[in-house]
């Protein structure tokens, strides 16, 4: 889930060098509070019934793995040319770039 999301924005960002730094730590600054804070809250509510945190800490990363892979491809079936203009070095907004896609991969022509 982790490189989905730093694959994501590393599309967003593209090759701007200047706000790219700013853009990953923030990123990686709001992922640790908010990890931090679910874990906090789920021990401190769970922390007499063992077997529920168990649970909870088994399904939830299972179910959020499950959910971004669905989203993911859900975005790039839906998004992927809105994603490829956003993103200057993108191989979907070069000239080989095909546009009969078949599912969510993309073919690169590379005969030429």
């Amino acid at each position: 889930m982790l490189n989905t999301g730093t694959s994501l924005i590393s599309d967003v960002v593209g090759s701007d060098s200047k706000s790219s730094a700013f853009v990953y730590g923030i990123y990686s600054f709001m992922d640790k509070i908010a990890n931090g804070l679910m874990l906090y809250f789920l021990v401190a509510y769970y922390s007499e019934n063992a077997t529920a945190l168990r649970w909870i800490l088994s399904v939830v990363p299972i179910a959020a793995a499950v959910g971004t892979a669905f989203f993911t491809w859900l975005g790039l079936r839906l998004y992927s040319d809105k994603l490829a203009k956003l993103s200057l070095g993108s191989t979907i907004n070069s000239k080989e770039a095909v546009t009969n896609r078949k599912g969510s991969l993309l073919k690169l022509d590379t005969e030429n």
